[in-house]
């Protein structure tokens, strides 16, 4: 049995995946996803930040970013190896999170959606 590594990343909790849905309003027929910021993509944790593995650390939703093809709120708080560290909170039918990393038109959030997230920092394989 291959394990392949799909990607490291910081993984809401529930309370903080409803929170942060609850928070924006969706386009229409859109999915909401809200599941996790990217650390690295087909990349482990990196070696000074293993000790982190299985912690749980807070990110700060910062922005908001739309696009035809993804909308995704810009999160500090934990290391990413993306440009832009976010987490990708909702997608057109048949669209891809992936689409979020193209987002190029950001909005500073309202304070009152500077809300605080929860994440378990993780390492997540697909076995093959």
């Amino acid at each position: 049995i291959m394990i392949k590594l799909l990607y490291s990343a910081v993984v809401l909790d529930n309370e903080s995946k409803q929170k942060l849905i609850n928070a924006f309003t969706l386009p229409y027929k859109w999915q909401p996803v809200a599941h996790h910021m990217t650390i690295g993509f087909k990349e482990p944790v990196p070696d000074h930040l293993r000790n982190d593995i299985g912690k749980t650390v807070q990110l700060l939703v910062k922005e908001i970013g739309i696009s035809t093809d993804a909308m995704a709120v810009k999160v500090l708080g934990y290391h990413s190896s993306n440009n832009i560290p976010h987490i990708t909170l909702a997608i057109p039918e048949g669209g891809k999170p992936f689409n979020s990393n193209f987002i190029t038109n950001w909005t500073p959030c309202s304070p009152s959606k500077r809300i605080l997230l929860m994440g378990k920092v993780q390492e997540v394989f697909q076995n093959e």
